[in-house]
């Protein structure tokens, strides 16, 4: 393996590959570049021979030491291949595919045999790792691969990663980070798209102010009636009455069983005086005289209940519904009245 070296004014930085050999990279002394400190590219230059030196023993530790330590003086291409030819011995694989990417990226003046042989390199450092292309919705966004940041966005260049699961993330400042898991395979490449939430849809998810009401009024009983309770008082007014009814008719028939057309004579048996007649069935007469009156006045007790909880009922639906509407208020009062009963209505309106 053999270098050429090319003098010139200056002792600033210069690189190529030389392409009739088996792919040593050399270092070119050329022109001053503007702006780069006089001392750091001579300790660069420096640092560099004693790794091309090191490499041409094959002593590749040495020589990394020695690539890297030009590499942080002064970040030139020709050191770049160098190191990442360096770093490929050493089976720094996703390390040498930043630098040979760098050095595709910014050589200049270099045959396409040298760029083939730094695009056989990369190749060869890929197949070891993961290639990811980041794609971030917004501009300017900081770009991290677990954590560590690897650029801004848009990063216009391909991001190398060791194999396996992988967090992404992009943070902007006053944004929610946008981030992603990923697992990756040795050789793998893969597209990943970081999205921001978008500025409307975060302000449709904002929870909205609770709007203030105006306190409600005072609740009086408005609710309406209770159906359960009419219908209860009218199944009870039903009732009632109707056993009022059927004792009524057994009452009448308890009469009729005691009177003179079923037992004639049976009035005689009620007759007063020392000569009044006494008939032989006068005890039944009484019976059944006797159990007349007390199913009469049962039946007249039944009814006037049966007043009572229809009056109730129907008082209390049109009290609850009038309430309910904002109506007068209503209010029933049963009366009780020999020989009957009643309602008695009473309104304030």
């Amino acid at each position: 393996m053999t270098t050429s070296v090319r003098r010139a004014a200056g002792a600033a930085l210069g690189a190529f590959f030389c392409a009739a050999t088996a792919g040593a990279v050399a270092l070119a002394q050329t022109g001053g570049e503007p702006g780069a400190p006089r001392d750091d590219s001579a300790l660069a230059a420096s640092s560099y021979k004693v790794g091309v030196a090191a490499a041409r023993e094959g002593r590749w530790p040495e020589a990394y030491a020695a690539y890297l330590e030009a590499w942080r003086l002064k970040q030139h291409f020709q050191i770049a291949a160098n190191l990442a030819r360096a770093e490929l011995k050493l089976g720094k694989h996703r390390d040498a595919a930043e630098h040979i990417a760098f050095f595709l990226r910014e050589a200049e003046g270099v045959s396409e045999p040298d760029r083939a042989l730094g695009r056989q390199m990369l190749d060869e450092a890929r197949a070891h790792i993961a290639t990811l292309t980041l794609v971030v919705s917004r501009a300017g966004a900081t770009v991290l691969v677990d954590g560590v940041p690897v650029g801004t966005s848009p990063l216009g260049r391909e991001v190398y990663v060791e194999p396996g699961e992988r967090r992404l993330e992009a943070r902007l400042q006053g944004e929610t980070p946008a981030q992603t898991l990923t697992a990756l395979a040795p050789g793998a490449s893969q597209e990943v798209e970081l999205r921001f939430v978008e500025r409307v849809a975060a302000a449709a998810v904002q929870p909205r102010a609770p709007q203030r009401r105006p306190p409600a009024a005072p609740d009086h009983g408005t609710s309406g009636p209770s159906t359960a309770l009419i219908a209860a008082g009218g199944a009870a007014t039903g009732l009632a009455a109707g056993t009022a009814v059927v004792l009524r008719v057994l009452a009448d028939r308890s009469a009729r069983s005691g009177s003179n057309a079923a037992v004639p004579g049976a009035d005689s048996c009620y007759s007063s005086g020392p000569d009044a007649p006494h008939h032989t069935r006068c005890p039944e007469v009484h019976q059944h005289r006797t159990e007349a009156a007390s199913l009469r006045n049962a039946s007249t007790g039944v009814f006037i209940a049966a007043g009572v909880l229809g009056a109730a009922t129907v008082g209390y639906a049109l009290y609850g519904s009038l309430r309910n509407s904002g109506g007068p208020a209503v209010t029933a009062v049963p009366v009780a009245l020999a020989p009957g009963a009643g309602v008695s209505l009473r309104a304030r309106w």
